[in-house]
């Protein structure tokens, strides 16, 4: 069967169908190679010129998680899996760190938070004071995720200047409940759905390799397209121990660049993070990950695990002719660029 993607014009202004996303995924490397990395590559430098954008994190508080996501250590339903467990941070050690991460090179900043969801006034108060500190004193986008959150806890943070609003929804809706049963998919859009309403510009995304089906690789690509973030943080699985999937190792190189791949094809302006187990997943693959599709990383440091050095990213990109930017101010953004509305 002989291969062909549209033509570039075409994949720009719509997007490929999900039929031709699955032959993207069971294509041999070299035709891979050959003919989709190519046009992916274009559509990245087409929505975002050779601007790259890198985000980072800080774990402003760890464990002891009521929720039962297979993948985390963070779960209080998975005793032997290692995580440290400690309460949200002062709003000045948050700063600390989005000030680390600035110096480093980081543009966007997330606070993250385990539990199910931020409602505690006093925590809340927190994180008001670490966003408005944040604003003040770094130039870095200002971020969070916070788990499942109702829109009046959410319009607090939006009104103290918070940018980005990140939720993941983990995996294919025909999926998740292999993955978690102590919340829905449902539940999981909603809260997206309602950061979007309040004007927050959207960070959503899920983790690869958890067990998924080719097919539902897929389904999750167009469920996000349904979705339509601003931003897509991909994560390929690295195991934790202790955790239900600890001895799962699904994905190759190949398989990673075709995630990417096809999320670059379905939605080709929007970003494209490529984020937490990206080293050992990818290895030496990394290099080609902006050929598919994506337009920023995570630098530094993950939620439990180490990320690799900061300067090696920043040495990468480098070589690659690229350029860090704040996402927002990245001269092709889709969603600030009349021509680039999706037809």
């Amino acid at each position: 069967m002989t291969f062909t993607l549209p033509d570039l014009e075409q994949i720009y202004m719509q997007g490929i169908s999900p039929e031709l996303a699955k032959e993207v995924m069971q294509l041999d490397e070299t035709t891979f190679f050959a003919q989709v990395l190519p046009v992916t590559k274009a559509l990245r430098e087409r929505a975002f010129g050779n601007e790259i954008s890198f985000c980072s994190i800080v774990n402003a508080k760890s464990g002891a998680c009521i929720e039962d996501c297979s993948f985390c250590a963070q779960s209080n339903s998975y005793k032997a899996a290692p995580s440290p467990v400690y309460p949200l941070m002062s709003a000045e050690k948050m700063l600390a760190k989005a000030k680390e991460a600035e110096s480093f090179g980081g543009t966007e900043f997330s606070i993250v938070a385990s539990g199910r969801g931020m409602n505690k006034t006093k925590e809340l108060d927190t994180m008001v004071d670490a966003i408005t500190q944040i604003r003040e004193q770094t130039d870095l986008e200002t971020c969070a995720s916070l788990g499942l959150m109702e829109r009046e806890d959410l319009k607090r943070l939006k009104d103290a200047g918070m940018i980005n609003y990140h939720h993941n929804i983990e995996t294919a809706k025909s999926y998740f409940p292999k993955i978690v049963t102590s919340h829905t998919w449902e539940e999981e859009v909603k809260t997206v759905s309602t950061a979007k309403e309040l004007g927050f510009q959207i960070c959503c995304g899920g983790i690869m390799g958890m067990g998924e089906s080719l097919e539902q690789r897929v389904e999750f690509t167009y469920q996000l397209k349904d979705i339509g973030p601003d931003s897509i943080p991909i994560n390929f699985l690295n195991p934790r121990p202790g955790t239900p999937l600890a001895d799962k190792h699904d994905l190759t190189p190949l398989d990673c660049l075709k995630i990417i791949a096809i999320l670059r094809l379905a939605m080709p302006k929007v970003e494209i993070f490529v984020c937490g187990g990206r080293e050992i997943n990818l290895k030496d693959f990394q290099k080609f990950m902006y050929d598919a599709g994506a337009s920023g990383t995570m630098l530094g440091n993950y939620l439990t695990t180490a990320g690799q050095a900061p300067q090696n990213d920043l040495a990468l990109i480098e070589e690659l002719g690229l350029t860090p930017v704040a996402p927002h101010r990245k001269v092709g953004k889709g969603s600030q660029n009349s021509e680039a509305i999706d037809g």
